[in-house]
């Protein structure tokens, strides 16, 4: 069988931005691009080393437009660093997509989701996963 050169020479890319917003002591980084094995890696090194204790870490994952099983495996694989080390991380404004992947996965159940990147700096430790609507 012969593909298309333009499908087998096909690479993902993820851009990840550091968004400055007036909330102290908030980091929040916003995805762009697909998330996958080949990406995992990029996500992984930029938020990785933000997850110290007391850190309040927010991905906007509005610009996010692909996610696989890898992917979803980088989350909690983040989500269980900030537990380990003390941090607050939450995930921020999915696509209907991606939200949908996170309900059917039940990634939902386990991190917070959160409609907005401003409800999840308004959120505290406390709350509990949100699903995103």
């Amino acid at each position: 069988m012969r593909y298309n050169g333009a499908v087998t020479d096909a690479r993902s890319s993820l851009e990840i931005d550091d968004v400055h917003q007036a909330t102290p002591g908030a980091t929040v980084l916003a995805l762009a691009g697909e998330l996958d094995l080949a990406t995992i890696g990029v996500l992984k090194d930029a938020v990785g080393d933000r997850l110290a204790p007391d850190a309040n870490v927010v991905l906007d994952l509005a610009g996010l437009t692909f996610c696989d099983s890898t992917g979803l495996g980088a989350f909690v694989a983040l989500h269980r660093q900030a537990k380990t080390s003390g941090a607050r991380f939450a995930l921020a404004a999915p696509r209907r997509r991606i939200a949908d992947l996170f309900s059917l996965s039940g990634i939902d159940q386990v991190i917070i989701v959160y409609e907005s990147t401003d409800s999840a700096l308004a959120g505290s430790s406390d709350d509990g996963a949100q699903p995103a609507d």
